[in-house]
């Protein structure tokens, strides 16, 4: 906070009284407090803040993909971080709504630096600025107006600005569920308590953000599983956010946890782990494509035995389910499907005798499989099954 960029900015509000263009409230350690705020020029003395929860994920893929830290004091790294905020906000088709917002009104909120310029919110309207300087260089947008924190501040007053502006109920912002995630546990990291957070995040309760922080490990064990540590562009990629949503809810829940043991949990999530490998693996074909919805399923299927049974079919009997064909674990899951869906119309005859049929007769009986010996034992047991069912239906018609 004393760096050699303080004393300059101290030296740039002295030397220009007019840089002071209003006041805006802010609270601080739980208090409100009413603070001015200036009009900064970006390039001489404001800098991204590269801890910004906004881009976390995309900051990662970023340096993983450059082999090294980005700096935000860097011009070459400033640039990469402008445009990595324009393209999140691309993607949500806000950038170029903000830009016509800002280039018509001007900045009507102002943004919050640190005593020594980094910018801890209005990241992105810095960038989208920083972008009209580029198109209009005449002088009208090369200043970002903020309030500057004092030298004094905590890393846990800091954490609580950026999060009560962009991460509460009331004010958040596009974030990323696992940027909104990896922020959170930022808050941790900075020694703050699950009950700090809570009350940061105005809004929120202790229970969501522990559910928060359980669904974070679970994505990193995910990424380990999936031989990809620490890759949380993987989970944006492929939108698996709601798929641990839904472990949390069928398999981690307290109502799931019901009479099962700790060991018996995490072997639970490992095959839903495999299950959703699988089908990432397996993503060119939708017919065998999983949905977060298909995760939830997962908490009937574990509840019933014969459904069960049939999901982990090849599962249980191995040590690693990733050796298992991506294709094989879908099937599984898609056959523990069925055993839930058939006994639901148990009571519906015709309608599983119909479904019974039709499965049969789409049977390609040229394809090699068809031969193999698990495939004549189970149309033994089938056959057995359609001669008690027709003496059952003698003996009611009286032949």
């Amino acid at each position: 906070m004393h760096s050699e960029r303080a004393k300059l900015i101290n030296v740039y509000i002295q030397e220009h009284p007019d840089v002071e263009v209003g006041k805006w409230p802010l609270e601080i350690g739980g208090k409100k407090k009413i603070l001015p705020f200036y009009k900064i020029p970006i390039k001489e003395y404001l800098n991204f803040n590269i801890n910004n929860g906004r881009f976390s994920l995309e900051k990662e893929q970023k340096e993983a993909e450059l082999n090294r830290k980005l700096d935000s004091t860097n011009e070459k790294d400033e640039i990469i971080i402008k445009h990595l905020l324009l393209e999140i906000d691309t993607e949500m088709k806000k950038a170029e709504l903000l830009k016509e917002d800002i280039r018509k009104k001007g900045q009507l909120e102002p943004g919050v630096v640190t005593h020594d310029g980094f910018v801890i919110n209005g990241n992105r309207r810095m960038a989208v600025i920083m972008e009209l300087h580029e198109e209009e260089p005449t002088g009208k947008w090369d200043s970002l107006d903020v309030i500057r924190l004092p030298s004094s501040i905590s890393e846990k007053d800091l954490w609580k600005i950026e999060a009560g502006l962009q991460l509460s109920m009331a004010k958040v912002v596009d974030y990323h569920p696992v940027n909104e995630l990896l922020k959170i546990k930022q808050g941790r990291q900075a020694g703050l308590t699950v009950k700090e957070i809570s009350a940061a995040l105005y809004g929120r309760s202790e229970d969501w953000v522990i559910e928060s922080l359980e669904r974070l490990q679970l994505i990193n064990q995910f990424n380990q599983f999936f031989g990809s540590h620490g890759n949380y562009g993987l989970i944006k990629r492929f939108g698996l956010h709601e798929y641990f949503i839904n472990i949390q809810k069928s398999i981690i829940s307290s109502k799931s946890k019901y009479n099962v043991t700790k060991k018996d949990i995490q072997k639970r999530i490992e095959y839903a782990f495999a299950l959703i490998r699988a089908s990432i693996i397996n993503k060119k074909n939708k017919s065998k494509s999983i949905t977060h919805m298909d995760i939830r399923r997962l908490g009937k299927i574990f509840a019933n035995l014969d459904a069960e049974e049939a999901f982990l079919t090849n599962l249980k009997d191995t040590k690693d389910s990733r050796k298992i064909d991506a294709e094989i674990i879908i099937d599984d899951f898609q056959n523990a499907v069925e055993v839930l869906k058939n006994q639901a119309d148990k009571d519906k005859p015709l309608i599983l005798i119909n479904r019974a049929l039709k499965a049969l007769e789409n049977i390609d009986i040229k394809n090699k499989h068809f031969k193999e010996e698990k495939v004549k034992l189970i149309m033994i047991k089938l056959s057995k099954c359609v001669r008690k069912l027709e003496k059952i239906l003698e003996i009611e018609l009286g032949n």
